[in-house]
């Protein structure tokens, strides 16, 4: 039993060049600068979230992802370095439709 829906990995130029299952989205561009389809998805924004703070993990609540039928969905995203300390692009997961909450509601249960 896996925690994830689907692993990416993209260069810093937005390109995916992995994913576990190779959707619609495989191999094109979320670049907010750029032409792909889903720049303005939720994982283009987690793209441009983990190339904005590469050391930081970020989160991206649930919405409706199109490459996954429309099924909600929410990622963590974070940048990923070389050796030499570079950015070299940027590591996501996609969670999966089970573990659908939203950080408002954890929120909510911890008050």
């Amino acid at each position: 039993d896996r925690s994830y829906y689907d692993i990416f990995i993209f260069d810093t130029n937005g390109d995916m060049i992995y994913s576990v299952y190779k959707e619609s989205d495989y191999a094109t561009n979320f670049a907010a600068s750029g032409t792909g389809q889903w720049k303005e998805s939720g994982l283009g924004d987690a793209f441009e979230a983990a190339m904005a703070s590469p050391d930081e993990v970020t989160y991206i609540d649930w919405k409706p992802y199109g490459p996954s039928g429309d099924a909600p969905a929410a990622f963590f995203a974070t940048g990923l370095r070389n050796k030499d300390g570079e950015v070299v692009g940027a590591y996501a997961i996609q969670l999966p439709p089970e573990f659908e909450k939203s950080i408002e509601d954890v929120e909510a249960e911890c008050s």
